[in-house]
């Protein structure tokens, strides 16, 4: 019984020295620690696992020379030491030591009861209250919401950011269970979140649905973690929930529009496919497969060895010209047919070619006119449905664009999150090019007439031509070239056409000279007017081409090459011709051949802001008109955060209505509006109320002839989707000279009117 009672009252002391809050200590004579309870843990920062067993003097600070223990020990006695944190803070502790002596009286040891002197406790408070005050700070300004609350689940804490969040007040929420933001079918998740924080553990982030007060269902991120006093006993919980639903809602509309792009392809009558670099097929898919005798099932990730005879040979060989770098369409016999395959080299990290890939459809035995015109209207199809599609993707880009955009000037250029929000838009924005790529490459993509920088576009396009070959460009450019104003991306693709032609001449390497320079023709030089023109040479040493077959050269389907599809020049002709220019080719057999293009000057000058033009009117208003509730409310946050007071509308009715009620310095208006009136008719009609409206147009539809030739419809500026901030303000600025109305703008607008009525 003796036993059982002296096991009772050392496991009792045991347990009173773990829920001490003074420290408490064993020492051997040679610094050894041998018990180490919690209150030690919460003075100085150390587990008992760090320092048990070690000799832990040097790690509280006790200098080597200070002797210890006490070399005059005996009985009870009070010291005060100079100790320090595992964080390096200094401790004043005030300790009472005690001899541990064996039954023979011999001192094996010293215990040691320690607590905070008072100015040391003192300072820790005064430091911690300047932490709370500055965290207090951060917490508040946020845009999150960060909400505290005790161990039984009621809130404590309240920032502004949990009120724009959950629509409640901190008055309204503080004191009240945290339960009345959970559905109710979701309450046990607080069970399992208070009953982890009673523990002592950090919740992993999660997504959940919550509660608004207006009983709105919303998503969110939920980040949580227990909260601890100066004794370090866990307290309560600190929560920060970020709204995610929008994000979400983006995602998934991304997807769905996704899912109709490739639900389009699949219904098209092409194959797609694609290969890597060792010619092994990554894809491969389209309804046109069953017609040409093919199944997808056990070809992929292997060598494409379903055709029979020459058609492997020449798939090949064409292969092998893709992943060279080059782009171009060839014919290829396949099961008795002929096939028109259309192939694009892939490119992956830093512009390295990864692989290989296109389209093919298959053509049936007729007349080169005759397939072409086949051709064209498969793709009429597929390039109208791939217009819808690009104009929705476009929608939801805007919207996911507008509001990475947002979050990220929220957040300020110091943010790290800010560089990832940045480089999530950047992609987005990518995503864009890949929309106008689709349609460009279904049906043709209208021409879009602005400023073009031809000494840049022939720096980036013989770049992007010559990669990877094993020719080179010579680039001479007039340091004082002249602008012409066409689409940079029918002129970006003349070159290219240019430029790979002279490639494929010099199979076995060399260099093509590109050379541009400003000249006046007086009418008699060329077939061209006279005036100021930029003409640009395309030059190779390569194998020529025969004396009558030059005059053949741009007829459409006449090639020289044995893969070629004869379209090459035929269609930079014709996109030199559309922009008032003149296209010639020179050439011998064995000495190379010279392309030569006009293209007129440009006398459009960038307009020079007056004194005082770049300063932004005071609260200029501006009508913003789109169908889409989401782009509506991103554009709405983004022109107020530019400084703009703004109306939105849903269509043009609703514009027309609110025009009337007031005057606008600016209206934006989206160019297709679904069961409702779009951006053109809209205009006709609020030019009809003010004759000097300054209109913007914006659309998801780059194609569109009115995005194209946007002054001839009566817009002064247009802005493509998806936009950012900068984009929109970019647009905006120029029309607001001086203060007040952007009166400037107006009589711009004015005058291309009169401009209008006098063609």
């Amino acid at each position: 019984m003796a036993v059982q009672r002296e096991a009772w009252r050392h496991r009792a002391w045991e347990v009173l020295g773990q829920v001490s809050a003074e420290a408490m200590i064993a020492w051997t004579c040679d610094g050894r620690v041998l018990v180490w309870n919690e209150g030690a843990t919460r003075f100085y920062g150390y587990e008992a696992q760090e320092v048990i067993g070690r000799d832990a003097r040097s790690l509280l600070g006790t200098p080597e020379h200070v002797p210890w223990p006490p070399a005059d020990l005996c009985g009870h006695r009070a010291l005060e030491l100079n100790r320090r944190h595992k964080n390096g803070t200094p401790l004043t502790v005030l300790a009472e030591l005690r001899p541990i002596e064996d039954e023979h009286g011999q001192v094996i040891g010293v215990a040691e009861v320690g607590r905070l002197a008072p100015h040391t406790l003192s300072m820790a408070r005064a430091q911690q209250q300047a932490a709370r005050l500055h965290l207090a700070a951060i917490v508040e300004s946020s845009e999150d919401a960060i909400i505290g609350k005790s161990l039984n689940g009621v809130i404590q804490s309240w920032n502004g950011g949990a009120e724009r969040v959950f629509g409640y007040s901190a008055e309204e929420a503080v004191g009240r269970p945290v339960t009345m933001l959970i559905p109710p079918d979701r309450c046990d998740e607080e069970e399992r979140i208070l009953a982890a924080i009673r523990a002592g553990e950090r919740m992993p982030p999660y997504e959940t649905i919550r509660i608004r007060k207006d009983g709105r269902p919303i998503q969110v991120s939920l980040t949580i973690s227990p909260v601890y006093d100066l004794l370090g006993r866990v307290v309560g919980a600190s929560k920060i929930a970020r709204d995610i639903t929008a994000h979400r809602a983006a995602e998934r509309a991304l997807a769905q529009a996704e899912e109709r792009l490739r639900a389009v392809v699949e219904a098209a009558p092409v194959v797609l496919f694609a290969c890597d670099a060792q010619g092994h097929l990554t894809l491969l898919k389209g309804r046109a497969l069953e017609s040409l005798g093919f199944k997808a099932e056990g070809l992929i990730g292997r060598p494409f060895q379903g055709m029979q005879g020459g058609a492997a040979a020449g798939f090949a060989t064409q292969l092998a010209r893709a992943l060279r770098g080059e782009q171009f369409t060839a014919v290829l016999g396949v099961a008795g047919g002929l096939v028109e395959i259309r192939w694009l080299p892939v490119r992956g990290a830093e512009g390295v070619i990864a692989g290989a890939g296109g389209v093919a459809i298959e053509i049936a035995e007729q007349r080169r006119a005759q397939e072409e015109a086949l051709r064209a209207s498969k793709w009429e199809l597929f390039g109208a449905l791939a217009g819808g599609i690009a104009h929705d993707f476009n929608n939801v880009l805007a919207a996911i664009v507008g509001n990475l955009a947002l979050a990220r000037m929220k957040l300020g250029p110091a943010s790290e999150a800010a560089t990832f929000l940045l480089e999530s838009e950047k992609a987005a924005m990518r995503a864009q090019g890949l929309t106008r790529q689709l349609l460009g490459f279904a049906k043709g993509e209208r021409a879009v007439r602005g400023m073009v920088d031809v000494a840049a576009l022939i720096e980036s396009t013989a770049r992007f031509a010559l990669g990877g070959s094993n020719v080179r460009a010579h680039v001479l450019v007039a340091r004082d070239l002249w602008k012409v104003r066409g689409d940079e991306g029918q002129l970006s693709q003349v070159m290219n056409n240019l430029v790979i032609n002279a490639q494929q001449a010099m199979p076995w390497g060399g260099s093509v000279e590109i050379l541009a320079r400003n000249v006046s023709l007086d009418g008699h030089e060329t077939a061209l007017p006279a005036g100021d023109y930029v003409r640009v040479d395309c030059v190779d040493r390569g194998v020529g081409i025969d004396e009558q077959d030059v005059a053949r050269i741009f007829d459409p389907f006449f090639t020289t090459k044995a893969q070629g599809s004869g379209l090459g020049l035929t269609t930079s002709a014709r996109i030199v011709g559309e922009h008032g220019g003149r296209i010639e080719v020179q050439s011998r057999p064995g000495e190379g051949t010279r392309v030569r293009f006009y293209l007129p000057r440009s006398r459009e000058e960038a307009p020079e802001l007056q004194a005082g033009g770049s300063v932004r009117p005071p609260k200029a208003r501006i009508l913003f008109m789109d169908d889409e509730e989401p782009i509506r409310k991103v554009a709405h946050a983004m022109l107020t955060h530019l400084g703009y007071e703004v109306c939105v509308a849903a269509d043009g009715g609703a514009a027309l209505r609110e025009y009337r009620k007031q005057r606008y310095d600016i209206v934006i208006l989206d160019l297709t509006v679904r069961d409702g009136l779009g951006g053109l008719a809209t205009l006709e009609r609020l030019r009809a109320l003010d004759p000097s409206v300054v209109a913007i147009v914006s659309s998801g539809y780059s194609s569109d002839p009115v995005m194209a030739d946007h002054e001839r419809y009566g817009f002064v500026a247009k802005v493509p989707k998806p936009y950012t901030p900068e984009t929109l303000d970019a647009a905006i600025t120029p029309l607001l000279g001086g203060i007040g109305r952007a009166e400037g703008a107006r009589r711009s607008a004015t005058g291309a009117d009169q401009d209008r009525g006098a063609r």
